[in-house]
């Protein structure tokens, strides 16, 4: 039973039962045949042999007929004359004076209507199976041959020996034709290498099964960039825990330090302003800092999936004024360019910090007195929006590298000031905003100079009532 468990088992099962019960099918229907047109050749015979004798007695009386037919050579043959009301005249097995009437026998009846028949009945008289021929005289009497015949159970029962071998030889042959075609039918199954690419592990492969192993192969290249890309975000996630944990310890350290000094009245009364602003300014880098991780946190969960119909305009607008203080600090005019009729589809406030950081970045990285221009447009159905300024830029070889998390370009080529960097993750968040917007951003030299950093998002309708 172990082995019906397995397709080849199974297989191999069904085509041997199928093989031995079409070979034995054939092998009956054959000597079914051959006993069939045995019996017919048998019939013509008999029956060619009673009109022969009947010929030999027509026209003869009753007497005459019965010294003829005892002067026949009947070999095996049993003769049976009738009168035509039915009484035995001649039996050359029997004495005819102990036998009943044979008016209502079924031969005789036949005779009687259609002048000559045969009939495969069992003999009341010999208990057997007997073939009769019976042939009607012209004087109304019937003469009746009948020949004892083997049935074909009996037929059948006295070839068991050569019946026995013929199933036998049968069995073996069945076994083997099934076993060569089960290895046949099975091989290509086993050739079937999952582990090589594209055709190359379907090119011996059934037509049938070809759908599938395409499938399994997709399936398993799915599998194999997915366990890449979760080890791609192991490594990522373990870089960036690691570069937190570093952006957080040097502001840790300042505040730590400083307030150490404060505590044991190692600061002069005049210096103390000035190590409370520093220690303010590390705790606000600090607060940034979190709170930028924990946007790219929600994003990478995908955690906002809110959609509502964003004016894009109006967010710059509401970005342009709450930086107003800070470019207005470094002599930085921003200049707005709004379409009012451009809308998107997506989260207010991930599209506000997508656009606050370009221009928070606009004014940062710029030179004093410079500019900030602020761009919306509808270009063949998508929304853009194009921040920039007349800074140092972007160098090319480093843009596609400014998007990675804790990134920054050399701050000496890009303020003018010398400040500290920001949290490095600004230009992250908004590269992960702009894909779960269904977006894209990019950077490249802008007409002013500096760097000009665009968005393209798909474009959304006012719903008009």
């Amino acid at each position: 039973m172990r082995g019906l468990r397995t397709l080849q088992g199974r297989v191999f099962a069904v085509l041997f039962a199928l093989s031995l019960v079409v070979v034995l099918a054939v092998t009956v229907a054959i000597t079914s045949a051959s006993f069939s047109s045995y019996e017919s050749e048998a019939e013509e015979l008999l029956l060619s042999q009673t009109s022969t004798c009947a010929h030999e007695i027509e026209g003869k009386s009753a007497s005459e007929a019965c010294r003829t037919l005892e002067e026949m050579p009947f070999v095996n043959t049993r003769c049976t004359l009738v009168a035509e009301d039915g009484t035995v005249l001649y039996d050359n097995f029997a004495d005819p004076a102990s036998m009943d009437n044979h008016s209502e026998r079924e031969e005789i009846v036949t005779a009687r209507e259609s002048g000559r028949v045969t009939v495969m009945r069992r003999s009341q008289t010999l208990g057997s199976d007997t073939l009769y021929a019976a042939v009607q005289l012209d004087s109304g009497m019937i003469l009746r041959l009948a020949e004892t015949r083997a049935s074909l159970a009996s037929f059948l029962g006295s070839m068991s020996t050569q019946l026995a071998v013929s199933l036998f030889a049968i069995i073996v042959i069945s076994f083997l034709v099934a076993r060569l075609l089960t290895r046949m039918i099975v091989r290509p199954l086993r050739e079937i290498d999952l582990k090589s690419e594209g055709e190359e592990s379907i090119a011996g492969a059934y037509e049938e099964l070809r759908p599938l192993l395409r499938r399994i192969d997709a399936q398993r290249r799915e599998l194999e960039d997915k366990n890449a890309e979760l080890e791609r975000a192991v490594v990522q996630r373990r870089e960036f825990t690691g570069n937190v944990s570093h952006e957080m310890k040097s502001p840790l350290q300042v505040i730590s330090g400083y307030a150490e000094l404060m505590e044991n009245g190692m600061v002069a009364p005049e210096d103390v302003p000035r190590f409370a602003n520093l220690i303010h300014r590390e705790s606000d880098s600090m607060r940034a800092l979190i709170d930028d991780v924990l946007v790219l946190s929600r994003l990478d969960e995908r955690a906002d999936e809110t959609r509502d119909m964003v004016s894009l305009s109006q967010a710059c607008q509401r970005v342009a004024n709450r930086l107003e203080a800070a470019a207005q600090e470094k002599g930085i005019a921003i200049r707005l360019e709004l379409d009012e009729e451009v809308i998107v589809l997506g989260s207010e406030p991930l599209v506000e910090q997508m656009v606050y950081n370009l221009v928070d970045n606009a004014i940062k990285y710029n030179q004093r007195g410079g500019v900030a221009c602020v761009a919306v447009a509808n270009l063949d159905g998508n929304a853009v929006l194009t921040v920039d300024d007349d800074g140092p830029g972007v160098p090319e070889d480093l843009r596609d590298r400014v998007f990675e998390r804790f990134y920054r370009v050399d701050t000496s080529r890009t303020r003018a000031d010398g400040e500290s960097g920001g949290t490095g993750l600004g230009l992250a968040i908004v590269k992960h905003a702009a894909g779960t917007l269904g977006g894209m951003v990019s950077v490249e030299e802008s007409p002013l100079g500096g760097a000009r950093f665009k968005i393209v998002l798909p474009a959304s309708q006012m719903d008009s009532n």
